[in-house]
């Protein structure tokens, strides 16, 4: 099958970026939302990359009281914070905001994404304007524009 570059560099990035974003998407579709309330605020002990508190926040789910820390730190004890758990799982659960939901998803496609825009801006990998020749041997090749026209002539004769 032949590709464009932008094509086929599309294609690439979705097979590289799906395995990681959709165990979210799948997450977040098989989630409960409830709301928790911050019963405190805790301090990471050690070294620490990223920040030094967290909320530890509860929740109802049946009867029983669930604990979990949450990774958004703005908060103070006693608010109420809306929230997203598993019904099966229920210590699964994060804090319903952007950083907690997706926060982790988008540090683990940044290596993936580095080296695909170091694939699709080099020129010497893949040039402007030629084509990826995928299926047949070798398993990917591409294909220069001059050599695509000069092909397409020998048909013509």
């Amino acid at each position: 099958m032949l590709f464009s570059k932008n094509a086929f560099f599309a294609l690439l990035l979705l097979l590289l970026l799906s395995p990681i974003i959709l165990p979210n998407i799948i997450w977040l579709l098989k989630s409960n939302k409830t709301v928790g309330r911050v019963e405190g605020i805790g301090h990471a002990t050690g070294i620490s990359l990223g920040s030094d508190s967290y909320a530890y926040i509860s929740f109802m789910a049946g009867k029983d009281t669930i604990y979990f820390q949450g990774k958004d730190d703005n908060y103070k004890e006693g608010n109420i914070v809306p929230l997203y758990y598993q019904p099966k799982k229920p210590e699964d659960a994060k804090v319903a905001s952007f950083w907690s939901l997706w926060g982790n998803t988008i540090a683990y496609c940044g290596v993936p994404l580095i080296f695909w825009s170091i694939c699709f801006f080099a020129p010497d990998i893949v040039p402007k304007r030629s084509m990826v020749l995928v299926g047949k041997k070798p398993f990917l090749k591409v294909v220069s524009r001059s050599a695509r026209i000069s092909s397409h002539l020998n048909r013509k004769q």
